[in-house]
């Protein structure tokens, strides 16, 4: 019975890109014995019994007719060259020539009918290598769930073993090869895998038959910290070292486009080669932004001077790193002879081998100038199977096998990472062209469909530096365990960087099953969790620091409690800061004082009640400001009884007449606001704010000291204005936005709204800030109340835009604008591990419509320089919103040259990235503004207010408990660890790197050019080294009464190892 399909194809047809393929490599074609014939020149040489090279002109019969039985080759002067006929692929036959050197014009005919041929131009052949690269893609999820996927890779590597012992007398270049794409796959089966099997594993590895790979797994790297794209490298170093191994080359595969940093973290980790495998998945367009220019192998530099060597494979050239088994290398011999010599002649013809039939590449016929691949060594990447987390496989060891004894030329070979780059490097040298910057992901927008989450593992990635840092000092006062935070905090790290792992939900994800690519939902819970692990895990280290440095920490007699402010910045600060009064060190109802050690003054305050207290400690918040408090240091703040009544409730009131989360009765506040004098003006010393409700947002940001207005005037959304689109698209079906293409006619932005007007709900003045509350109910959202604060004597606006939210599977996206008053600024945005930005070099073919940041971004024109921060969404469009599908045209009539919009979250991937999303969260941001010398470092100072806050750590060494053999000092009312002298350089965390006493100090510097850093530390110190971030010395330091220096390249990453006594 025959059966017919119900749809006759689809975008994976591989039939149609097969066919494809063939048609664009026809040398000619004509009739021969009344039948079509299509020639096609082929890269296939053979060596011929008598000597020399023989080359493959292939015939292939077309429209139902039959390749004559036999058939001649003559040259222009009617001369017979010698044939030799074998069978081809399918139908068709290869006549086996004398391979030329130069062009040669021959003619194809029947013998005996020469009036009847087809003429064909032999040409020179590339005698290719092509170096087969076989792995498997890892998923953490996608086609399975998480832990069974995991599974699955620890068993290829038990058959790694047993394919490679199976081959171990073939000819060299077939013997089975196998790159371990991602490391955390080798040290999870080492881990559950007996020694001997481990011993035999590395045997392979040192043989070159196995080749382990630097990366732990494929990320999207916009989402690291700089401290941890280092730590990603720890698991390399740890197996090199357990081992003796050298780690030479890493992967990074889907994922197109990696942050600048990450070249920096690779070299300090002794990585020189890295493959990349871009997905362009139909939401990339490198090759209409530059990315045609980009050659496949070239030098990868960062502004520090560090480089790897590169190859690039991608969507057009073969599905990114399905190039293999779109090749048949996954199926048999057969499939293999038939397309890849097309597909060779194809690469070296024309600017990409294959055309739009490729699924995920729509944008095809627009006009390229990239030039066709020009060299004769080849990287290729093999799978065993056409499919994510792909098994090994000896069926390509067989076809290379195969290959190798009826080919001479395109030579075959199984090869690992290190093999083709010694090899290219070897045949090229100076021809490798070097290429320096950002190269941002194409993919990142996905990231905002997690907003709540990633804000999440933002919070814990400040929160596992500040837990280390702390740590330290507290070994630095003479504290047991102080190695321990900086051990801990690699299950932060690990977490922390799972959920920046690539893959962020299943193939489906909108679905529920329970295996396979269907189990959407199990798989998200299994991605978020890694997030609510990171979260949880770094403040519980965070409290465990804090309370080791406080058992060293004297309290002041006659305190009812003492607390030391610490601020683990390089800089010293003058801020706001929290502290937990339990009820049990003082009760409720007493009225406190809070002084400063230093001075005895009495610092104005205010309390705030404890939220959820029915489950939570009793107790209340104290709010202070705290000034100058010393660089990677602390202030001692002494709460004592007082007199006067305190500012602020002391319990959460009790109005709650819908059974729903507020807490406040908002007409009632509402109606003191409005008593306010100035109800919508916020002013402190620096800046003064207007909020306009009509628009709902801020009309007016003045700097006081110039007098100069911070936000344009008639920007399209106004400042802080919400701005939400929804778009035509469906959702719930699989790759669809991939197959979705946009022109000027936006014909896909269904709807777009802005807030409509807010209302007031508070507006408050207390001893440490003057705030103000709207809220409005937008398009998009349930509501949104947002929050200004001015801090008291601080040059900040901090705002929190609190969203709540329904999921829904309609596409949608939402926005908060910040339309700044220049007209021409530079530009500089801070990005993981370095900067971009205005006049700033980035890597041919990077997204320019979106980036993600890490906090901040500066805006500098007429000695007037602007930081804008974001706590929580990194996400940024610069001056205009695309529309979010290739090939992301502008949607607003006119680009705005200081408008950050702040992408707060999406839906916009239809797999890999979930399709809906509710919360009920705030996004918080901040501003700020100087000129002259206060500029310098503008950015990071700002951010460091919401990402490294001070931490009040209460001082409890003298209580029961402490041990009397090892007193503590006595109290002192401030501390300083570390000072660094160029304001341009941040301290990003320091750490106890072992059991010693050795302190690590890691820097990063925002300076253009090379900078010789002073550091200063206040602690004994017998040497100080010069470092990695994972605490490995270098060379010496100069040393003198505390002071060293250190030499930190441009917008690039150091460390300082100190020995202590």
């Amino acid at each position: 019975m025959t059966t017919r399909a119900l749809v006759r194809t689809n975008d994976w047809d591989h039939r149609r890109i097969h066919d494809s393929l063939r048609a664009s490599v026809v040398s000619a074609e004509g009739r021969l014995g009344g039948g079509l014939l299509r020639l096609v020149e082929e890269p296939l040489l053979r060596r011929a019994s008598g000597g020399g090279l023989l080359q493959s002109l292939r015939v292939e019969p077309a429209e139902g007719a039959a390749v004559p039985d036999a058939l001649e080759v003559r040259t222009d002067s009617g001369a017979a060259l010698p044939v030799e006929r074998q069978p081809g692929p399918g139908d068709s036959v290869r006549l086996l020539v004398p391979a030329v050197d130069s062009a040669q014009h021959v003619a194809v005919s029947v013998p005996g009918r020469e009036d009847e041929s087809v003429a064909v131009t032999l040409t020179p052949q590339r005698r290719w290598t092509v170096h087969l690269v076989h792995h498997s893609h890892l998923d953490i999820g996608y086609t399975d769930p998480q832990g069974r996927v995991l599974a699955e890779h620890l068993s290829y590597l038990d058959s790694c073993l047993e394919l490679t012992r199976a081959t171990d007398d073939w000819p060299a270049d077939s013997q089975f090869r196998w790159c371990v794409e991602s490391l955390w796959s080798f040290q999870q089966w080492a881990a559950a895998r007996p020694a001997e099997q481990v011993a035999e594993f590395v045997r392979r590895v040192r043989q070159g038959r196995i080749e382990l790979t630097a990366m732990p797994f494929n990320l999207h790297t916009e989402t690291c910290s700089t401290d941890e794209l280092h730590e990603l490298l720890r698991s390399a170093r740890q197996v090199s070292d357990e081992h003796g191994l050298t780690l030479t080359s890493a992967m990074q595969t889907d994922v197109p486009g990696s942050v600048v940093g990450l070249v920096d973290a690779l070299a300090s980790a002794g990585v020189k080669y890295l493959s990349v495998a871009h997905n362009w998945a139909g939401r990339s367009v490198p090759h209409l932004v530059g990315g045609d220019k980009l050659p496949r192998l070239f030098r990868w530099a960062a502004p520090s001077g560090n480089s790897l060597l590169v190859w690039v494979t991608d969507t057009p050239h073969g599905l990114a790193y399905m190039e293999g088994p779109l090749l048949g290398f996954d199926t048999d011999y057969g499939r293999v002879d038939d397309l890849l010599p097309a597909y060779l002649t194809a690469l070296a013809t024309r600017p990409y081998p294959y055309a739009g039939s490729v699924f995920g590449w729509s944008m095809d016929q627009e006009r390229t100038e990239r030039e066709p691949y020009p060299w004769d060594v080849l990287h290729l990447r093999v799978q065993g199977k056409f499919g994510d987390n792909a098994p090994p496989r000896r069926i390509i060891a067989d076809t290379v096998r195969r290959w190798n004894e009826t080919w001479a030329y395109p030579q075959l070979r199984l090869s690992r990472n290190e093999d083709f780059f010694t090899d290219a490097e070897a045949r090229l040298g100076e021809k490798i062209r070097t290429f320096e910057g950002d190269w941002t992901d194409w993919w990142v927008d996905g990231v905002g469909s997690g907003a709540h989450p990633l804000s999440m593992a933002r919070t814990a990635q400040s929160a596992v530096a500040d837990a280390q840092t702390l740590g330290t000092f507290a070994g630095i006062l003479g504290a047991d365990g102080a190695a321990e935070e900086t051990a801990g905090a690699a299950g932060v790290y690990e977490a922390v960087s799972l959920f920046d792992e690539h893959t962020w939900g299943a193939a489906d994800p909108w679905t529920h099953g329970h295996e396979h690519a269907h189990s959407g939902e199990q798989q998200w819970h299994w991605k978020y969790g890694q997030a609510v692990r990171a979260h949880d895990d770094s403040r519980s280290l965070l409290d465990r620091a804090a309370a080791r440095l406080g058992q060293r920490l004297a309290a002041a007699d006659g305190a009812d409690a003492s607390y030391h402010v610490v601020n683990t910045c390089s800089w010293p600060r003058t801020e706001i800061a929290e502290i937990w009064l339990p009820e049990s060190s003082v009760e409720l109802r007493r009225p406190v004082e809070v002084h400063d050690a230093r001075t005895g003054e009495t610092l104005d305050h205010e309390e705030r009640a404890q939220v959820n207290p029915e489950h939570r400690d009793a107790g209340r918040f104290v709010r202070v400001r705290v000034a100058d408090v010393p660089a990677a240091g602390s202030v001692r703040l002494d709460v004592v009884a007082g007199s006067a009544p305190p500012e602020g409730p002391r319990t959460e009131p009790p109005w709650n007449p819908t059974g729903g989360p507020e807490k406040h009765d908002p007409g009632e506040s509402a109606a003191r606001a409005l008593a306010h004098a100035a109800p919508v003006l916020l002013e402190n010393e620096h800046l003064a704010v207007r909020v306009d409700l009509a628009r709902a947002c801020v009309s007016s940001v003045v700097d006081k000291a110039s007098g100069r207005e911070l936000v344009r005037a008639d920007a399209v959304v106004g400042f802080n204005g919400y701005l939400h689109d929804g778009y035509t698209t469906a959702g719930g079906f699989n790759h669809n936005s991939s197959r979705t293409t946009a022109s000027d006619r936006l014909e896909h932005l269904g709807t777009r709204v802005v807030a409509p007007p807010a209302a007031l709900i508070a507006r408050t003045s207390t001893a440490t800030a003057e705030s103000l509350v709207y809220e409005t109910r937008p398009g998009g959202a349930r509501r949104v109340r947002t929050t200004l604060t001015l801090p008291r004597g601080i040059a900040r606006l901090d705002i929190d835009n609190r969203v709540d939210k329904d999921a829904t599977l309609g596409k949608e996206s939402a926005y908060f604008a910040f339309p700044f008053a220049f007209d021409d600024p530079e530009v500089r945005m801070e990005a993981s591990g370095g900067v971009t930005g205005s006049g700033l070099p980035v890597v041919p073919g990077s997204a320019l419509h979106m980036r993600a940041v890490r906090r901040w971004i500066t805006l500098a024109e007429d000695d007037c320089t602007v930081a804008w921060v974001t706590q929580d969404a990194p996400l940024v469009q610069f001056g205009n919103i695309a529309l979010p599908y290739a090939p992301f045209p502008r949607t607003l009539e006119h680009d705005e040259p200081a408008t950050v919009f702040s992408w707060i979250h999406n839906n916009l991937w239809d797999t890999n990235f979930p399709s809906a999303q509710g919360f009920d969260f705030g996004f918080r941001y901040s501003l700020a503004c100087a000129s002259g010398p206060a500029a310098t470092g503008l950015g990071p100072r700002t951010a460091a207010a919401g990402s490294r806050p001070l931490h009040a750590v209460r001082a409890r060494a003298g209580a029961t408990g402490t041990d009397e053999a090892d007193p503590p000092s006595p109290p002192r009312d401030s501390l300083a660890f570390v000072e660094l002298g160029d304001p341009r350089v941040r301290l990003v965390g320091a750490t106890t790197p072992g059991p010693g006493d050795a302190v690590l100090l890691r820097l990063q510097s925002f300076a253009e050019e090379g900078v010789t850093c002073p550091v200063r530390v206040d602690f004994p110190v017998t040497a100080a080294h010069g470092a990695d971030y994972l605490g490995r010395a270098a060379g010496a330091l100069p040393l003198a009464d505390g002071r060293t220096t250190v030499d930190i390249p441009p917008l690039g990453t150091a460390a300082v190892l100190l020995e202590r006594p």
